[in-house]
């Protein structure tokens, strides 16, 4: 039983990890440059996901870009040379039997690495800008769906009047840092909680009001966190339902998020208030704590 949910576990380690890279090397390689930030990231995510897969395709390239940094100048042979490597490699990706590329969860994890390769400067162009249109386009499911949908539709909306400005590139720039969870800024390479569907603009109140809680918080056991809100004279609910007033993500939450039980509650949550009108709000742990004076007090 022990092996068969090692091979289990390891087939969807190595199938996520795939699928990212493939579209880790899109998002890099969309306006037709390789530049020093971008190596760096691709060096550092390779390292990570080395720690977590014992893979030859992830090893060998690991290796290559490591050489390439070692003497702390990226030369244009290299930069070439690695470009070619990269397109190289996507194609043998796509040639190893039984990868799962296709299904939905599949599409999440492509879509997750490419907003990871186009941030990994930390800046967009209007290449990349234009070509996540496209490849949002091409997917129908993701494009109609959470969280593709609110992409695409931030995408349309910039791309409306043909011109990109600096502040529609900051803004959709942050929106992928979101979605991924991958603040280059704060040293984060793979991710942590999601922050796409928050209402950042929130009045968090507890008093009577009704709260879920999902994912993994800073403050400690969930249970400590809900205990805080009942002591406050809030509610806890166990599940997502319409009555509910506040979903409440932690800090800590797994870059796995989109694939996990407390990723169905997200979902469930954002359809309910996005296509059916509920009241609830979702909001980060730091939002209880910062809108919640007492509490945090506590």
């Amino acid at each position: 039983m022990e092996d068969k949910l090692y091979v289990f576990n390891y087939t969807q380690n190595r199938n996520k990890l795939f699928a990212n890279l493939i579209s880790i090397i899109d998002g890099i390689l969309a306006d037709g440059h390789v530049r020093d930030e971008e190596v760096l990231y691709l060096d550092t995510w390779l390292l990570e996901a080395n720690q977590s897969i014992r893979n030859g395709v992830i090893k060998s390239l690991s290796a290559r870009v490591s050489k390439i940094l070692s003497d702390g100048v990226v030369t244009d042979e290299e930069r070439d040379d690695l470009k070619t490597h990269l397109s190289d490699i996507q194609r043998e990706i796509l040639d190893i039997p039984d990868v799962d590329f296709f299904s939905t969860e599949s599409d999440l994890h492509l879509l997750n690495g490419l907003c990871k390769g186009l941030i990994s400067d930390r800046k967009l162009s209007e290449d990349e800008v234009r070509y996540l249109d496209w490849w949002l386009t091409q997917n129908g499911a993701l494009k109609s769906n959470y969280p593709g949908k609110e992409l695409y539709t931030l995408v349309k909306d910039i791309l409306s009047d043909g011109v990109i400005t600096a502040e529609e590139s900051e803004i959709l720039h942050k929106a992928l840092v979101d979605f991924t969870g991958c603040d280059l800024e704060s040293g984060v390479v793979d991710g942590l909680s999601t922050k796409l569907p928050l209402n950042h603009s929130a009045s968090v109140e507890v008093k009577g009001k009704v709260f879920c809680l999902t994912g993994v918080f800073l403050a400690g056991k969930r249970s400590h966190v809900e205990d805080l809100i009942t002591k406050f004279d809030g509610q806890i609910s166990n599940g997502i339902t319409k009555k509910i007033d506040y979903l409440v993500i932690g800090t800590l939450s797994s870059r796995d998020w989109k694939f996990s039980s407390h990723g169905r509650k997200i979902e469930k949550a954002v359809s309910y208030r996005d296509d059916e009108g509920a009241k609830l709000q979702i909001i980060s742990e730091e939002m209880l704590f910062a809108s919640s004076s007492y509490i945090r007090a506590s």
